[in-house]
C-alpha cells in the first residue's frame, strides 16, 4: 500500500491529531541554535479563558449526558477476577486499522518480553480478541458492550471513534483500558482509562494552566539564544480552537498572530495573511493530508521554521514526492521516535524481531507497545492476589510511579495523577536528507 493511499485513509485522523500532539512547533531551514531558558507562560487573556471554558463546560455537559458514574467505590468492585485465572491474564486490542493499522504488533512485541519472563505472578498475558472498528463509533461502541460481558480483564484501546458515550459503558463495568490518552474518557473524572504518557485532552485540562503540556516551550527554547516569535494556523473547527488557545496561552506575547482557516485550506492563503509579519516559527496544525498538500510550498517562501504535529510517521518517507513535500521541514512528536536508537528503541526493535515483526516501526506499533508496558508495569506492582479490584486500588488509590527502564521511553508519572495532565515527553525532528533526523532527543519536564 503506497503512502499516497495512507494518506487518504489517515483523512479521518485531521481532528483526532491536533488534539493527540496539542502543539505543532519545529524549526525550519536554519542550523540548530544554542540552548536558552523557555519564555514565560502568560497568563491567559479573558477572552481565551472564557474559550477555554467554553470547551470544558461543553466536556462537562457530555460527561454529564453519560450514564457512567466514574466516581470509585472500591467496596462495588468486590474481588472481581474478570479474564484473570490461575495461567492467564486475558486481554482485548481495539484499533482504527484505517488509521492504527498495526496496534497489535506492538502490543505482542511487549507481551513477547512479559511471558519469556515469567510473565505476570507466574500468569502469562495473553489477547484473545482483536477488533477493527475502522473509525466507526457505533461499531466501536458495539464491540465494548460485547468485550464487557466477556471474560476479558482489559483493553489496549486506539481508535478516533473513542468517545465520551464508549468510555463510559467501560467506566460503567470496571474495564481498565489502556491507549493514546487523546480523548476525554482518559481523563477525569473517569478513572478506568490510563494514557501512555496521561491524560491529553485539552477540553478537560486547559483551563487550568497548571495542567498545561509545555512540551513546545521546552523544545522551542533552542532558538537562536532568545525566545522565538510564533505563528499558530489552525482550523476553524472544536480541535483546532483548542490548538489555538493553547498556543496563545503557553506562547503569550511571543505569539505573533493565530488564523483559524475555514474553507480555503491552502498555502497561498497562509502566505497571504503573513506576508506582512515577522515571526520566526510558523506552527501548523491543520491535518495530514493538507499539511502534506501545503508544506512544501510554505517551506519554500517563510523565513523561518515551519513546522507541524502530524507528519511523523515512520515509513511515510520511502515515498519520494511525500519526501519531497516535507524536506526541511519540522514535526513535533509526543512518540518516542525510532530514530534516537536509544535504549526504549532498541527495547522495542528487539521485541519486534522475535515475533518476526517490522524494523521500521510505526506510530501504532510504539504506542501499542508503551501502552501494553503501562498495564504490565500497573500488574507486576500489585502485591499479593490480582484482581480488577486490586489493579484499581494500586492504580488509583495506593498509586503507582510509571518509569519506563529505557532512556528515550516515555516519561515518569503517577498513575493516580495520570487522569489530570499530560506526562509532558516531546520530541522534536527534521526531514533532512529524506529521512527523519532528531533535532531534541525525546525528553522530559
Amino acid at each position: 500500500m503506497s503512502c499516497v493511499t495512507n494518506i487518504v485513509k489517515l483523512r479521518s485522523l485531521v481532528i483526532a491529531i491536533p488534539v493527540i500532539a496539542i502543539l505543532t512547533v519545529a524549526c525550519g531551514k536554519s542550523e540548530v541554535p544554542n540552548l536558552i531558558e523557555a519564555p514565560t507562560v502568560i497568563t491567559p487573556t479573558p477572552v481565551v479563558k472564557a474559550a477555554m471554558e467554553e470547551l470544558v463546560n461543553e466536556s462537562v455537559e457530555s460527561d454529564s449526558n453519560g450514564q457512567a458514574d466514574n466516581a470509585f467505590n472500591t467496596k462495588e468492585i468486590e474481588r472481581n477476577y474478570r479474564g484473570i485465572n490461575d495461567e492467564t491474564i486475558k486481554i482485548a486490542v481495539i484499533k482504527s486499522g484505517n488509521v492504527f493499522q498495526d496496534l497489535e504488533i506492538g502490543v505482542e512485541a511487549r507481551i513477547f518480553r512479559l511471558n519469556e519472563n515469567g510473565g505476570v505472578n507466574s500468569r502469562k498475558l495473553e489477547i484473545v480478541k482483536v477488533i477493527d472498528d475502522s473509525g466507526s463509533e457505533e461499531t466501536l461502541k458495539s464491540a465494548v458492550e460485547d468485550i464487557v460481558d466477556q471474560d476479558i480483564f482489559a483493553i489496549i484501546l486506539l481508535s478516533t471513534a473513542t468517545s465520551p458515550a464508549v468510555t463510559d459503558i467501560l467506566a460503567e463495568n470496571n474495564m481498565p483500558f489502556f491507549g493514546w490518552g487523546f480523548t476525554e474518557g482518559f481523563c477525569e473524572p473517569n478513572k478506568w482509562g490510563f494514557g501512555f504518557n496521561g491524560c491529553m485532552n485539552l477540553a478537560t485540562s486547559s483551563a487550568n494552566s497548571e495542567n498545561l503540556d509545555a512540551s513546545s516551550l521546552r523544545l522551542l527554547s533552542i532558538f537562536y539564544g532568545r525566545a522565538p516569535q510564533v505563528i499558530s494556523i489552525t482550523t476553524s473547527d472544536s480541535a483546532g480552537t483548542a490548538v489555538t488557545l493553547q498556543n496563545e496561552t503557553l506562547w503569550g506575547d511571543n505569539l505573533v498572530k493565530s488564523i483559524q482557516l475555514e474553507d480555503d485550506i491552502s498555502a497561498a492563503a497562509i502566505l497571504e495573511e503573513i506576508k506582512s509579519l515577522e515571526a520566526d516559527v510558523l506552527l501548523v496544525s491543520i491535518g495530514l493530508d493538507a499539511t502534506v498538500a501545503i508544506k512544501r510550498e510554505l517551506i519554500d517562501n517563510f523565513s523561518g521554521m515551519v513546522v507541524d504535529d502530524v507528519t511523523y510517521l515512520p515509513g511515510i518517507l520511502q515515498d519520494y514526492e511525500i519526501a519531497t513535500e516535507l524536506e526541511g521541514g519540522y514535526v513535533f512528536s509526543q512518540v518516542p521516535p525510532q530514530e534516537e536508537y536509544r535504549g526504549a528503541t532498541t527495547e522495542i526493535m528487539t521485541g519486534l524481531s522475535q515475533i518476526d515483526g517490522p524494523q521500521i516501526y510505526s506510530q501504532a506499533i510504539s504506542v501499542g507497545y508503551w501502552s501494553t508496558d503501562l498495564l504490565v508495569a500497573i500488574l507486576n506492582s500489585i502485591e499479593g492476589e490480582v484482581s480488577v479490584k486490586s489493579f484499581f486500588e494500586k492504580a488509583n488509590i495506593e498509586g503507582y510511579l510509571y518509569s519506563p527502564e529505557f532512556s528515550g521511553g516515555p516519561c515518569p508519572f503517577q498513575t493516580a495523577l495520570s487522569h489530570q495532565g499530560s506526562s509532558g515527553g516531546a520530541a522534536l525532528l527534521q526531514v533532512r536528507g529524506g529521512v527523519f533526523r532528531p533535532v531534541v532527543n525525546f525528553n522530559c519536564p
